[in-house]
């Protein structure tokens, strides 16, 4: 495969819709202010969003953002979207000195490839450009979704015989370096009516509870008497120490 990287800046004019809405679950959807944040960021920060092209077909997106971090563990972003929020507001941007990778998506037919990597590395080259220290990723864990009920802690430290990580994404980063720092227990909630919920899941609630749904990491809770239900996405930081290579 002939790929090639380019950023938003480089191709203004690429749309990128579709492989956002095809790599998420459909409950994953980001509220207006979250949303208006994302949009800022694309605009502010073009030459921060990469996109990977075979020939004139997106087939790779990676979106980041430049940060001021104090490199203290308690001063990390409680949240994916406090992440944005952070980077889009920062009122002092000649202190920035960390790269936070915000969204991996990869086409559906390039799946497996190496994509995922090729984008982390550039992300990598991207942030040493920029003269930055560190670079900052709040992962999802991609196996997470088939073991719901255990909880995150305990997810993210399983290991495998060769006493590399369990899961498949936690692997990929500790492999270019990166390790862990700690849980975000809610990286990224939703909120919706049970109707709401029931079409983003093709489901049904007929009680309020915990209920086990296609694409959460774990269970959400739904509230019939108040035509609630919310989930927290848990996710995961990990830091790689940038050596200017």
């Amino acid at each position: 495969m002939n790929i090639k990287v380019y950023t938003l800046k480089d191709v203004p004019e690429m749309k990128t819709g579709a492989i956002m809405k095809d790599a998420w679950a459909k409950f994953m959807t980001p509220d207006k202010d979250t949303m208006k944040y994302w949009a800022d960021m694309r605009k502010l920060f073009p030459e921060y969003q990469l996109c990977l092209l075979d020939g004139d077909q997106l087939v790779g997106l990676g979106n980041s953002i430049p940060l001021s971090w104090s490199g203290k563990e308690e001063d990390l972003p409680p949240s994916w979207t406090d992440t944005l929020i952070q980077g889009v507001e920062n009122k002092k941007p000649d202190s920035v000195n960390t790269l936070s990778a915000m969204n991996i998506a990869i086409h559906a037919d390039y799946q497996n490839s190496g994509l995922s990597q090729r984008l982390l590395s550039e992300f990598k080259k991207l942030a040493n450009k920029k003269g930055l220290e560190k670079m900052i990723v709040p992962v999802r864990p991609s196996f997470k979704v088939d073991y719901p009920l255990t909880p995150f802690d305990n997810y993210v430290h399983w290991k495998r015989e060769d006493n590399t990580p369990f899961d498949p994404w936690i692997r990929t980063h500790w492999k270019l370096g990166a390790k862990i720092v700690r849980p975000i227990y809610k990286a990224f909630t939703v909120t919706g009516t049970i109707k709401d919920w029931e079409e983003w899941t093709s489901m049904r609630f007929p009680e309020s509870g915990r209920y086990v749904i296609k694409g959460a990491l774990q269970p959400i809770q739904i509230d019939r008497e108040n035509d609630f239900g919310i989930y927290d996405d848990p996710n995961l930081w990990m830091e790689y120490q940038l050596t200017g290579e």
